[in-house]
């Protein structure tokens, strides 16, 4: 399942180029030499990792899919910044060729060590990116995967955020609604597994992660003087678990409605990116690790907020 994202115009690059081809192609004289937007530091981290991407290509040990992986990560980051030449204040350091597993190891390290200090325009295909780059390159070389949960669980324990925004209500309350019902899902679907399979264990943990989740939204909305949703003793699951293979649908399921859920509140609290990352690696462990869990788009009016499954529902 695919969320549709708004992506805040990045390609500075080509508005700038856009506006000055023409003139030079027409031989145009300017008086005044253009304004070159300076980047920010969320802009810069972009910039950075687009040129990691364009210097990357899959070899020998990386996953099967790692030319089309990066195909949509270059996608989804848009083009390195290129101010014209006469107009360019310095060149930008070179990044050396990378196999995709390396790539992975530094863009996950370099995105969630400065997690805290992205802005809300480019935080969705940060995070989104450098949590897919860890976890499928994680599905060949572990220690990736590992690594970048550590790293993220450090940034947003360690590091005071000035970006953090509370959720309203009603994120907050859909956050708790969907929380509860994936709970309730795997409290279902774990016994399709064996006591010793990576399903049932992954299970149970997640159960300790929702409860964590739920419980910080329910802080939020006692902070906020706003009743909770009431909880419900059984949710409708779809599909129904009755075998191993009806359970692994059903947990992605619950994770991608668990992720429709926090995906506003990460446009406005960077700590959300913990969360989001919970729910992909459980994700993993249940189907194959996703490059990217939401499609982005140039054109805010053509990509409306994604919203939670009806399957969800009471």
């Amino acid at each position: 399942m695919r969320f549709p994202v708004s992506r805040r115009t990045i390609l500075l690059s080509g508005l700038v180029a856009a506006s000055l081809g023409p003139l030079s192609a027409c031989g145009l004289r300017m008086d005044t030499e253009p304004e070159i937007p300076d980047l920010d530091p969320s802009d810069e981290l972009r910039n950075r990792i687009a040129r990691i991407l364009e210097a990357t290509a899959a070899s020998a040990g990386d996953p099967e899919t790692a030319t089309a992986d990066l195909e949509k990560f270059r996608a989804a980051i848009g083009p390195v910044w290129s101010p014209p030449t006469q107009l360019a204040t310095q060149s930008p350091s070179a990044e050396p060729p990378r196999s995709y597993l390396e790539a992975a190891e530094v863009v996950s390290t370099t995105v969630f060590d400065d997690v805290t200090d992205l802005d809300s325009g480019l935080i969705t295909v940060l995070v989104d990116v450098a949590t897919g780059f860890a976890l499928t390159a994680g599905a060949i070389r572990p220690g990736i995967a590992e690594a970048a949960q550590n790293l993220l669980r450090t940034s947003v324990s360690q590091k005071p955020t000035e970006r953090a925004a509370a959720p309203d209500a009603d994120v907050c309350a859909g956050i708790l609604e969907q929380a509860r019902a994936a709970a309730y899902g795997y409290e279902r679907l774990a016994v399709e597994f064996g006591s010793d399979t990576p399903e049932r264990k992954a299970s149970l943990t997640r159960l300790e992660t929702l409860g964590s989740l739920g419980g910080e939204m329910l802080e939020k909305l006692a902070a906020a003087d706003t009743e909770p949703p009431p909880d419900s003793p059984s949710w409708k699951l779809d599909p129904v678990p009755a075998d191993a293979g009806s359970a692994r649908e059903l947990a992605l399921a619950l994770e991608d409605r668990v992720a429709g859920a926090i995906l506003p509140w990460l446009r406005t609290d960077p700590l959300a990116a913990l969360r989001l990352w919970e729910s992909a690696r459980t994700r993993s462990v249940f189907g194959a690790a996703q490059a990217l869990r939401f499609t982005y788009s140039d054109s805010a009016a053509s990509a409306a907020a994604p919203t939670p499954s009806a399957s969800a529902q009471k």
